[in-house]
C-alpha cells in the first residue's frame, strides 16, 4: 500500500511539475509530450483506471498551465474542442499502455501453465521448487516431492476416446489442485504425470497427504468402466539438497516400485 501510494504521489508530482513548466514556458512552446511520461507510469503501474486518472489530472494541468500563461483563442468554444482532444489523445495512449501491460502479464501467466491442465508447466515447476528447496535448506526443514503417474490411463483414450482422457487429466489436476496447500506447487511434467513440491512437510505428514490425495483422486471418476488409479513415488528429505533433478530422479525411480508391486498405492523413502 505504501508503495502504491509513493508511486501516485510521483505520478500527481511529476504532473504539476510539467504543468509548470508549461506555464513558464509560455504558450509559444510546446511542452505537451512530457504529459505523456506520467501518463505512461501510471497506465503501466495502476492499469486502466491509472491512466485515465493521469489523462484527466494531465487535461487538467495543460489547461490551467495554458490559461494562465496567456493562451487566447478566436471562439471560447475552441477550447472545450481543445480539452476534449487533448483529454482523449491523453486517455487512449494510457489505455494503450495499460493493454499492452495487461497482455504482458497475460502471455506471462500462460507461458507458466500446462498447456491442458490448471497446473504449472515443467519450467515453471522448476522456477518455483528451486526458490522453495533453497528457503528450506536454509531455514533447515525437510521437504518432500512426489511423482504421480495415472494407471491404466492408456485404457481410457482406447476405449473412449481422447477427449475422456483430456477430461480425466483435467479431472486430476483439479484434484490435485484442491488437495495441496497454497505453499506447495504442483505441475504436469507431460501425458499422465505429475509432480508436487512440498515445502517443509516430513514423512509422516507427506505420507498421509499423498494417501488422501491418491484416494481422492480414484474417487473423482466414478463414471469409467477401466479402473483408473495412481501411483505415487515420493521421497521426502529431512535436509533440503539443492538438486532439483536427482530429487525428481528419485521419486520417479520411487514411482515405479509402487507400480511394479500392483500400482495404485504410494511409496515413500526417506533421505
Amino acid at each position: 500500500m505504501a508503495q502504491r501510494g509513493a508511486c501516485f504521489a510521483l505520478v500527481l508530482g511529476a504532473i504539476l511539475l510539467i504543468s509548470a513548466l508549461d506555464f513558464f514556458s509560455g504558450v509559444e512552446r510546446r511542452v505537451l509530450p512530457l504529459y505523456y511520461l506520467p501518463i505512461t507510469f501510471a497506465a503501466w503501474y495502476f492499469g486502466w483506471l491509472g491512466a485515465v486518472s493521469a489523462a484527466a489530472l494531465s487535461t487538467f494541468g495543460w489547461y490551467q498551465s495554458n490559461q494562465l500563461a496567456g493562451l487566447q483563442f478566436s471562439h471560447p468554444a475552441i477550447w472545450a474542442v481543445n480539452i476534449f482532444s487533448q483529454g482523449t489523445s491523453f486517455a487512449i495512449v494510457g489505455l494503450l499502455v495499460a493493454g499492452l501491460r495487461s497482455a504482458i502479464a497475460r502471455e506471462r501467466t500462460l507461458s507458466r501453465m500446462d498447456a491442458l491442465c490448471p497446473l504449472l508447466n515443467r519450467r515453471a515447476f522448476f522456477e518455483d521448487s528451486v526458490r522453495l528447496l533453497a528457503l528450506c535448506r536454509r531455514n533447515k526443514r525437510p521437504v518432500t516431492l512426489a511423482y504421480l503417474d495415472l494407471d491404466n490411463f492408456k485404457a481410457v483414450n482406447d476405449s473412449r476416446g481422447h477427449k475422456a482422457g483430456d477430461d480425466l487429466l483435467l479431472t486430476v489436476a483439479q484434484v490435485l489442485t484442491a488437495s495441496i496447500r497454497a505453499s506447495d506447487v504442483a505441475a504436469r511434467l507431460g501425458g499422465d504425470e505429475f509432480v508436487i513440491m512440498l515445502p517443509e512437510v516430513g514423512p509422516e505428514q507427506a505420507q498421509s497427504v499423498l494417501e488422501r490425495l491418491r484416494a481422492a483422486v480414484c474417487q473423482s471418476h466414478p463414471d469409467l468402466t477401466s479402473p483408473v488409479g495412481v501411483s505415487v513415488g515420493a521421497v521426502t528429505y529431512m535436509l533440503a539438497p539443492d538438486d532439483l533433478d536427482t530429487m525428481i530422479q528419485r521419486a520417479d525411480s520411487v514411482m515405479y516400485a509402487a507400480k511394479n508391486d500392483g500400482k495404485n498405492r504410494v511409496y515413500l523413502d526417506v533421505i
